[in-house]
């Protein structure tokens, strides 16, 4: 037996002839003892589940926030409970994907009106969700300033810069109505149960789109974190349902994400009855009661906690039929909205909203019917996108339509400007000698820079409504006056000269004279002629014009002198050509002077013919 195959048996029978076999027998691994390291790795989901409790007898330090996303944006996580959670339950997200403060709820430019989009397959449910999108103040800036773009991973296809790239071409204001073909493809991958035919469900299948590929680059399982992407930011907002147990009668709250609300019209004919309605209704709920640890269904109601940037409201006019019919009733809407009668009691949230986009539906039917998208443009004037065809309207031309989606979105922030500082040198002389008079004005100036600041949206709409209200005023105040001009009596005037054409040369050469010696006794054009041909040298009206009183002769040689005077000096003869042509024979053809006096052939032959004739009929 070799030695090496001595050795393994021992270590096998454990063995303690050997050094190595001595340290790895059983004993010896079970009486070694195990030391334990603290981990450098902070598991966040232990941590925050650590800070829902407090001990009984110990003072927890726990103080309730008053905002669920205060100071999120600076990334701030302490060591309290009131960190993740408010004083309401509502949990708050342990990192934020993109800065809600970053957002514009108006337009940062101005922007010429975009252009029309072609039906490509009777898709106008396409075409009016684009131009939607494309007019959406805050995202239409998020998309024109390459935010995405700009840090976008995706090496493939991208649904999110693919609408980036449609935004910034529509507006370019280019003259040509665009092919929306990379969206065609894409409704055929729509979710069963959905219809290409709905701009609703068009809509939403956009945002879903544009979620999953914003969370493509940002991965995270928690679904907190994935509600704070650039789109939740500016369409999203939080229901609370308030639940009560009918175990213990305590209540819990639960909050639940949206991007838009669904409202039934039956029996509304606002849509901020509708709104009211949707919340009035009670919601349930199965779930373990975290009091009793009871399970059963909870009822209780519902209001918004966190109003969204971008309000999107769709109106059930399709019944769920196998028709589809539709529900043409009028619901009527304005221009602005407040919401407060749904929102949570004691949030201090935004309440007040503007329109800015509308899709109408015309049609019995979704398959049979045609969509039409009104939309406010950075200019502040509504314009009907309807297909290719884009042509601007007025506001009560859009409030009397039957929408089926509404579109609002709050008034954007104004933010005071400081004032440009002067020159030191001149403000210091300024102060010297205007020490009285400068403090009233700068008192009031603030003032006044206030009152420009508060110029909202709706006082830009109603500038525009009275602009067309006055272009109507105007046109009835010139059709009166032209009917009252045309009943007056026409007067003659005496003292004018007037030329018939039918008359005389003498009597228009005396009315000629007449008017030329009124025009030098009453007018001043002639001195005004002779003050601006003064002021010009060289001028080809310097002289007198002649009359036809004057002599004929005098004239003639006037004119003779003029001539010799413009009359151009005759050119010398270039001797190179000369020398050049000097050996040259120009041909000329000879005339042919003897031609007239050659015999006729053709009429020889005819003579000829002729005498033959009258030699047969003599025979």
């Amino acid at each position: 037996m070799s030695s090496k195959n001595q050795q393994a048996e021992k270590v096998v029978k454990g063995g303690k002839s050997d050094a190595i076999a001595q340290k790895n027998t059983i004993t010896n691994l079970l009486n070694r003892s195990i030391k334990f390291r603290k981990s450098r790795y902070v598991d966040q989901k232990f941590e925050l589940f650590k800070k829902k409790f407090a001990p009984v007898n110990g003072v927890s330090g726990v103080v309730h926030a008053t905002s669920a996303y205060d100071n999120i944006s600076a990334g701030g996580g302490g060591d309290n409970v009131a960190d993740k959670v408010d004083a309401n339950g509502f949990a708050r997200p342990s990192k934020v994907l993109f800065a809600k403060d970053k957002l514009n709820s108006g337009w940062n430019d101005i922007h010429p009106v975009g252009s029309g989009l072609k039906d490509l397959g009777h898709l106008s449910s396409l075409n009016a969700v684009l131009q939607v999108l494309t007019y959406t103040p805050a995202l239409a800036n998020y998309m024109l300033n390459r935010t995405h773009s700009a840090n976008c991973t995706i090496q493939d296809y991208c649904f999110v810069c693919a609408v980036e790239e449609h935004v910034r071409t529509a507006l370019k204001g280019s003259p040509y109505a665009l092919q929306p073909r990379v969206f065609v493809g894409k409704l055929k991958k729509m979710p069963h149960g959905s219809s290409n035919k709905d701009a609703f469900d068009v809509w939403n299948y956009f945002m879903e789109q544009m979620q999953s590929f914003l969370l493509s680059e940002k991965r995270s399982k928690d679904k907190l974190v994935q509600e704070t992407t650039a789109l939740y930011q500016i369409f999203g907002g939080y229901i609370q349902k308030k639940l009560e147990c009918p175990s213990c009668n305590k209540f819990e709250n639960m909050y639940d994400a949206f991007l838009d609300l669904s409202l039934d019209l039956t029996q509304c004919s606002t849509v901020e009855r509708c709104l009211t309605k949707h919340f009035k209704q009670p919601v349930s709920a199965s779930r373990e009661c975290s009091s009793c640890q009871h399970e059963g269904e909870q009822t209780g109601a519902q209001s918004i906690y966190k109003s969204p940037m971008t309000l999107v409201l769709q109106l059930k006019r399709f019944n769920m039929d196998a028709d589809s019919t539709k529900i043409n009733k009028f619901v009527k809407f304005e221009e602005s909205m407040d919401i407060k009668r749904v929102i949570t009691a004691n949030e201090t949230v935004n309440t007040k909203y503007n329109l800015y986009a509308a899709i109408v539906h015309t049609g019995q039917t979704i398959n049979d019917g045609h969509y039409m998208a009104y939309v406010k443009s950075s200019n502040g004037i509504w314009y009907c996108m309807d297909n290719e065809n884009v042509q601007v309207v007025s506001v009560k031309r859009l409030l009397e339509e039957k929408p089926y989606m509404l579109f609002y979105s709050t008034p954007p922030v104004v933010v005071k400007r400081p004032k440009k500082s002067a020159d030191k040198a001149k403000t210091q002389q300024q102060e010297q000698q205007q020490e009285i008079t400068v403090e009233p004005e700068i008192k009031d100036a603030p003032e006044e820079e206030e009152e420009e600041e508060d110029l909202d949206e709706n006082d830009i709409v109603s500038q525009v409504d009275n602009r067309e209200e006055e272009k109507e005023l105007e046109a009835l105040r010139l059709k009166q006056a032209m009917e009252e001009v045309s009943t007056k009596e026409k007067v003659e005037n005496t003292a004018a000269i007037v030329v018939d054409h039918n008359e005389n040369m003498k009597s228009k050469r005396e009315k000629l004279g007449a008017l030329i010696e009124k025009e030098s006794t009453q007018s001043k054009s002639a001195l005004v002629k002779g003050e601006l041909l003064a002021k010009t040298p060289n001028n080809q009206f310097q002289d007198d014009i002649g009359t036809w009183e004057e002599d004929a002769a005098a004239n003639a040689d006037k004119r003779n002198q003029v001539l010799k005077q413009i009359k151009p000096k005759r050119k010398r003869v270039d001797m190179y050509d000369l020398d050049y042509d000097r050996g040259k024979v120009k041909k000329v053809k000879t005339k042919q002077e003897d031609k007239f006096n050659k015999p006729n052939l053709f009429q020889i032959t005819a003579d000829m013919k002729q005498s033959k004739k009258s030699k047969k009929h003599h025979k």
